[in-house]
């Protein structure tokens, strides 16, 4: 009789566990999304309403979802395309009298990631 073959198992297990363990907080990342940090003058709340303002400004293909703030004072912004693909998302956290910023921009321009930025958190 012969002994069952386990090790040929062994690595699709481990993948398996290793998604399983990391439950709610497992996202793919766009391989070609650009993470910007920035400093907003603004307050994360003030920040945030700036920011979704401004990208619906952008486009009317554009939608700001800006969520409440957290026990640390954080407020996160989505902000989608109309047909539910996400365009950018922020987290602004409290930072002396304004807020530092965490920008993860999964759109692209002709005329560069920066353009795009800029537009999203001019005045805030």
């Amino acid at each position: 009789m012969q002994a069952p073959d386990t090790h040929s198992k062994t690595p699709t297990l481990c993948a398996l566990l290793i998604v399983m363990s990391s439950g709610c907080t497992f996202m793919q990342q766009d391989p070609g999304a650009d993470t910007i940090r920035h400093r907003f003058s603004l307050a994360p709340e003030g920040a945030a309403a700036c920011f979704a303002r401004n990208a619906e400004r952008r486009s009317s293909a554009l939608v700001a979802e800006v969520g409440p703030r957290d026990a640390r004072g954080q407020v996160e912004v989505i902000v989608r395309v109309k047909n539910g693909v996400t365009y950018a998302t922020a987290a602004m956290r409290p930072v002396g009298q304004g807020a530092e910023g965490t920008i993860v921009l999964m759109a692209t321009s002709p005329r560069g990631t920066q353009h795009i930025v800029q537009s999203l958190v001019e005045g805030c």
